[in-house]
């Protein structure tokens, strides 16, 4: 029998481990224009006992289709496919959760698609039995669940739910209007077992609000979204406010309201993006947008970032590592944003650099850091203000932060394996006591206990500074920090 192990097969970590359970049935995976083929309908898995072992066959079976050069599914158009040895594979475990089986809601808002397709219903079928099938030993260390519907808030066993995903370790991203305020909620992002709390605001007036959403609750959300974001402020957790930019919210007055309102409540994080609707039926890899013009959205994106920014409360970019990352448009228009920010930053004289204000959420001890980059295949080191040199790790002491993709793949670097690498590094106490091949995932008060040589910083650019902050505190100033350079 010939041996398949090294062969070069083409995956994605949602396929081997993704479950959605959506309102239409079950399969691997739903974002934006993509969506991989059903496992089972919704009516279907309603007359069933779905077992763990029947979404292992099904797997493997979106595994052959997207390895076979005669099959047609979207899967193969999507950015997230990726290359690798068919020994790596695996379809045993538990990763990316995204559970919507239910879409009842309180609110209209015109440009979610249950709202422009009457889509609203209780679930077909129990997702939390599909979701017990899986074990705690199943669960993969980077697991998360984005708790959506529908409304989360108004389902009666909320509380099932989050018990769980605590019970499995799983990081729970929990994406809610804000109308209703649910204890249990508050009391996850204090203790951790919510690590996000996600609204889509959306609107700066009250009038935008009813127009836009079908409900007079705004005075309603903003102050639940105090109370979550105090939680947010004592606790693990975190809450992020969303604005999406569509038809009707891209005038001053809701800019403003909307920035000023961030300013007082002071959530952990505010994130931008766009109305993804008009392109949903457009092919993911396309650069056309069907006629649809994102003019008015961009430039509203990018004036509000500045005036942010002016205030000190740097907003992120939602798209960035959503659709950006699997559909074309999505990656076109962030680039757009991206250069009309950097227009809006550098040459309007409403923002001079001079009336730029600091960042009044940090409120610990001021670090100068002046870090050194490094880079792969070579491995090479960049001091500042010099030219990129070879580099060896070889026999040193070397911890990764924080525990996360970029991270994870420097393990199969051979020259940063020649180190001794003695952990991750990570501020997410649910992540914290689990293992990246047998590496032990650490906070970083455990800095000075691991005491280490070099500290290799692999992450997003957007937390990027969060985290040098933090490894500075902790560091002795022998240990080197060094950025992976991905800029």
């Amino acid at each position: 029998m010939n041996d398949h192990r090294n062969d070069l097969v083409k995956s994605c970590r949602k396929l081997e481990s993704g479950l959605r359970l959506g309102q239409e049935g079950i399969h691997a995976c739903q974002l934006g224009p993509f969506c991989s083929p059903l496992y089972w309908s919704a009516d279907e898995a309603s007359q069933i006992k779905i077992t763990k072992e029947m979404i292992v066959e099904k797997r493997k079976w979106l595994f052959q289709m997207l390895n076979d050069d005669h099959s047609d599914i979207t899967c193969k158009r999507c950015k997230m496919v990726k290359t690798k040895r068919f020994e790596d594979v695996d379809f045993t475990r538990l990763g990316h959760v995204d559970v919507a089986a239910t879409t009842i809601c309180n609110l209209r808002c015109t440009f979610c698609s249950y709202t422009l397709l009457n889509s609203f219903s209780e679930s077909r079928f129990d997702a939390l039995a599909i979701l017990r099938e899986f074990r705690a030993e199943d669960v993969k260390w980077d697991s998360a669940v984005d708790f959506n519907g529908g409304e989360p808030t108004l389902l009666r066993d909320l509380e099932e739910y989050i018990d769980y995903f605590a019970s499995r370790r799983i990081r729970v991203f929990l994406y809610t209007n804000a109308v209703r305020f649910r204890q249990s909620v508050y009391d996850g992002l204090v203790d951790g077992s919510i690590r996000w709390v996600c609204t889509s605001l959306d609107a700066g007036t009250p009038s935008s609000f009813l127009r836009l959403k079908k409900g007079n609750h705004f005075f309603q959300v903003l102050e639940n979204l105090t109370r979550y974001a105090h939680a947010g402020s004592q606790g693990e957790g975190k809450l992020a406010v969303k604005y999406i930019f569509c038809n009707d919210n891209c005038e001053d007055d809701d800019l403003a309201g909307f920035t000023y309102a961030m300013l007082a409540i002071r959530p952990q994080k505010v994130w931008l993006t766009f109305d993804f609707n008009p392109l949903n039926e457009l092919p993911g890899d396309s650069s056309d947008f069907g006629g649809h013009d994102y003019s008015r959205h961009i430039a509203a994106y990018a004036k509000m970032f500045g005036l942010m920014k002016r205030h000190g409360l740097t907003a992120g970019h939602f798209t960035e590592n959503h659709l950006a990352t699997v559909c074309e448009q999505g990656k076109i228009l962030m680039e757009n944003a991206l250069l009309e920010i950097n227009k809006c930053l550098t040459d309007d004289a409403r923002f001079p650099p001079d009336l730029m204000l600091t960042d009044f959420r940090y409120n610990g001890k001021s670090v100068s850091i002046d870090p050194a980059y490094f880079d792969t295949t070579p491995l090479r080191i960049t001091m500042p203000n010099q030219n990129p040199t070879p580099w060896s790790l070889a026999g040193k002491r070397v911890v990764l932060a924080p525990a996360c993709s970029l991270s994870s793949a420097l393990l199969t670097d051979p020259e940063i394996r020649k180190s001794q690498i003695v952990g991750f590094l990570d501020r997410d106490s649910v992540l914290q006591g689990k293992s990246i091949e047998g590496i032990a995932i650490h906070g970083y008060d455990a800095i000075p206990a691991l005491d280490p040589e070099v500290i290799l910083v692999a992450s997003p650019k957007q937390n990027r500074a969060d985290i040098l902050r933090t490894v500075a505190k902790y560091a002795s100033q022998a240990a080197r920090i060094v950025v992976l350079d991905r800029s």
